[in-house]
């Protein structure tokens, strides 16, 4: 039953509806956030490729996660006690109601902090109109000297002369040689720029393209400068920069006339109407923006249905992620277990089988023969010695009672027919024998006489 007070409410919400209306309130209000802090506790999945952390300061920490399509473009994996600048939107997982911060790009301390600076001079340019399209001077379709501005002993300035010299043999290249990183390289740049403008004077340059290399944020940072961009924004000869690579973007860029991805491209861009008519590529150039107007026109109206059903999608994606995550992990946990399970199994039967084995029983049973075979003889031979003891006492008591023993004290035993004399009747003229210990002595007997 109701009670009087959940009678008046107005709605009430599940659980579910809750945590999903909560998370909807985090992602439109803080949708475009940058924090800055140290990671605690890291976390790879390796088999989704998502990465879960914890981002702390000195009081209070948040839960955070960069999913595989957003932490595939960094070239170092974070580890623990980085110090780092994140950017991206607050959400919930609503399965859990849990509170975390989704990560879109993240930054090293370092480069943050020259980031914050990057946005902070870009808005301060902004303001005062140094970025606006209509003060951009337009590139010529067919510039006949070009003044470039990088180091002379680079590969850029080969990659342009290449291009230029296969697109558009005709121009010419001048060449004012600045360094590209550093502490001088600021200085240098303005300097080039100015003797380029000086030469312009006597032999008119038609366009100059500001190029260099790929590098980090700090190697670029020089293209960052306040006083390189005011020297570009009022400069008279138009200006294509091509710092870095296509990913790099630089104040030198934003207040360029033009920017190229790299300075390759932007030798192509100044040689890619040498081959065909100015007027031609006029009209091409008026109808191709009437037309790109309108389908863009169109196609913006789409894209706006589009986006709209790509934020109810994505609004399920991150959390069918996460209970993927989840569950894989639970997977991965049941699996170990049942692996231990059956190596525990396989160790029981592998000690079953080898009591089992005919070798082993075998080798036992031989030991168990020749232990047997040593109590054998030990009682053998102590009977054989105790029967040898008796045997010797036996045969020196017959030693001693032996006849042969009385004769070799010196007696002789006589008989008359193989009988002793003590038992025969003796008369004169008897044949007897007569046996000492080493002789048997035949005699007749020629007298008796009586005792």
């Amino acid at each position: 039953m109701l009670d009087k007070e959940q009678k008046n409410s107005p709605e009430i919400f599940s659980v579910s509806q809750l945590n999903k209306s909560a998370k909807f309130s985090l992602e439109k209000k803080f949708n475009d956030v940058w924090v800055k802090g140290e990671i605690s506790e890291f976390t790879n999945y390796r088999q989704s490729g998502h990465w879960y952390f914890t981002l702390k300061d000195e009081d209070s920490s948040i839960n955070c996660v960069m999913f595989k399509f957003k932490n595939s473009y960094l070239k170092n994996v974070p580890d623990i006690g980085d110090e780092v600048v994140l950017k991206g939107k607050l959400s919930l997982f609503e399965a859990q109601g849990r509170y975390q911060f989704i990560t879109e790009h993240l930054e090293y301390s370092g480069e943050g902090d020259l980031l914050k600076a990057f946005e902070n001079l870009k808005n301060k340019l902004s303001k005062e109109g140094l970025f606006d399209e209509s003060f951009k001077k337009d590139i010529p379709l067919l510039p006949m000297h070009i003044g470039v501005v990088t180091s002379e002993s680079g590969a850029v300035i080969q990659d342009i002369k290449n291009v230029l010299k296969r697109r558009a043999p005709l121009a010419r290249v001048t060449l004012a040689s600045s360094s590209v990183q550093g502490d001088k390289a600021e200085k240098e740049v303005i300097n080039a720029l100015n003797m380029l403008q000086s030469f312009s004077r006597n032999d008119k340059i038609d366009l100059i393209i500001i190029a260099r290399g790929g590098g980090s944020l700090e190697d670029l940072w020089c293209f960052n400068s306040e006083k390189i961009a005011r020297e570009i924004y009022a400069f008279k000869i138009p200006i294509i920069s091509a710092v870095g690579h296509e990913t790099d973007f630089t104040i030198c860029d934003l207040v360029s006339d033009l920017r190229a991805p790299t300075p390759s491209a932007a030798a192509e861009i100044a040689s890619q109407a040498h081959s065909q008519v100015i007027d031609r590529i006029q009209n091409l150039k008026n109808s191709i923006k009437s037309v790109f107007e309108d389908y863009f026109k169109s196609k913006n109206e789409y894209l706006d249905e589009v986006c709209d059903v790509l934020r109810k999608i994505n609004f399920n994606v991150d959390q069918k992620i996460l209970k993927i995550d989840e569950r894989l992990t639970k997977i991965i946990s049941l699996q170990k277990e049942i692996f231990s399970f059956k190596k525990l199994n396989l160790i029981n039967k592998k000690t079953f089988l080898r009591d089992k084995n005919p070798l082993i029983l075998l080798s036992n049973q031989k030991a168990d023969l020749n232990s047997k075979k040593l109590i054998f003889e030990n009682v053998f031979h102590n009977t054989f010695s105790k029967r040898k003891d008796s045997f010797k006492a036996f045969s020196t008591k017959l030693v001693a009672f032996s006849p042969l023993a009385v004769l070799s004290r010196g007696y002789t035993i006589s008989t008359k027919d193989d009988e002793l004399l003590d038992n025969t009747k003796l008369t004169e003229g008897d044949e007897i024998q007569t046996r000492t210990q080493q002789n048997l002595i035949s005699s007749r007997i020629t007298k008796i006489d009586e005792l």
